[in-house]
């Protein structure tokens, strides 16, 4: 395989064992992975093939583009977010699973697969507490009634989203369970059905039991089948490797990187990284980040640049051009964890994997 200055090896096999543990969390919900923004820069082709192998029974995305890219893998797509007017004929044309956040949409929706001469399926959104989209609550089973009445549709889903699932009291949680349960009850009333209905993330399989009962059928594992934050048995599935571009010593005084931030209080051995900024290393490691170099933590010297990241070799022994480091991974007993990072922009996971550059080459492990 061609060398590459910048490579992300991405684990599908660990990817495999994430969505495993996953599901014996889920009961007996079915499970939709979220590729949205190309499977979190990760591929969303290469990430789906291995998640429909797993046993995926659908996929969600966060727009029509993504819903198009990510189809041809053979399963069910529905999308997440919202759709603008010009994005309905695609959608429709193409057999996705379109989101309603109102009762306006649904009438666009509709008038698109009647003149195509198509019953496209929808999923209505609730807002039981994000504060985004959906219908709100209180109205939603009039809002719904009414568009149970256009033509051209069919009730997929109705589904919510959990605003606290990642946060270890689940008091909110079970308060959104309650309204999108209220809701549900007073459609059934009405006789307003749905082939299913989901609310959770993977951190609700694990950590919300509500969320994998009845009516719930679903469930869309997103951060925590990628490895985020190592969450009980899923671990990261992502390797970030870069090239020592030099190796210089430097003497005291001299200082390192944009604005001198780093000055040198005694002799260094400096390796010059052929990875910076641009290809999702956070500035915010200046001068606090660690990378791995021969199983050895290597501390991040100065500001990282756009296209170059210093750190100190100094305490090994030997150390060469074209040799490989360690941005995200494991080497030895040393490790560097997405959460790491995270913690040190003071963001989560989704934020770093997403910041990975277009020009690293991804590189999948099965």
């Amino acid at each position: 395989m061609a060398e590459a200055r910048i490579c992300y090896r991405i684990n599908l096999a660990q990817l495999k064992e994430n969505i495993a543990f996953i599901r014996s969390c889920a009961g007996n919900c079915k499970l939709m992975p979220v590729l949205k923004y190309d499977a979190y820069g990760m591929g969303a082709m290469g990430i789906g093939s291995a998640l429909k192998e797993a046993g995926a029974y659908r996929f969600a995305v966060a727009t029509g583009e993504e819903a198009a890219q990510v189809k041809p893998l053979g399963l069910d797509v529905q999308i997440l977010g919202g759709l603008f007017p010009w994005e309905i004929p695609a959608a429709v044309e193409n057999d996705i699973i379109c989101p309603v956040n109102c009762f306006a949409v649904a009438q666009d929706i509709s008038k698109e697969a009647v003149r195509q001469g198509k019953t496209t399926r929808i999923a209505i959104k609730l807002d039981t507490g994000m504060g985004r989209l959906g219908m709100k609550t209180d109205t939603a089973a009039e809002e719904i009634s009414k568009i149970a009445g256009l033509p051209g549709l069919h009730f997929d889903s109705l589904f919510s989203h959990f605003a606290t699932a990642a946060q270890p009291d689940i008091f909110f949680a079970n308060l959104q369970i309650e309204r999108f349960l209220t809701v549900k009850k007073a459609l059934d009333a009405k006789g307003i059905i749905f082939d299913h209905y989901h609310h959770g993330a993977g951190d609700a399989a694990v950590k919300i039991p509500a969320a994998t009962q009845e009516p719930f059928d679903i469930v869309r594992p997103g951060g925590m089948m990628y490895g985020e934050n190592f969450q009980n048995d899923c671990r990261q599935i992502v390797e970030l490797t870069t090239k020592i571009t030099s190796v210089r010593e430097i003497t005291p005084g001299t200082s390192v990187s944009y604005y001198r931030t780093y000055i040198a209080n005694k002799p260094r051995k400096v390796a010059v990284l052929a990875a910076g900024y641009a290809d999702g290393i956070p500035l915010a490691l200046s001068n606090k980040g660690r990378v791995i170099i021969h199983g050895q933590y290597c501390p991040i010297l100065g500001r990282v640049c756009m296209d170059y990241t210093m750190v100190d070799v100094s305490a090994l022994p030997e150390v060469f051009p074209g040799e490989e480091a360690i941005l995200l991974g494991r080497q030895n007993d040393a490790e560097v964890t997405v959460s790491e990072w995270a913690a040190m922009k003071g963001t989560h996971g989704h934020d770093i994997w997403c910041a990975i550059g277009h020009r690293v080459k991804r590189e999948y492990i099965r």
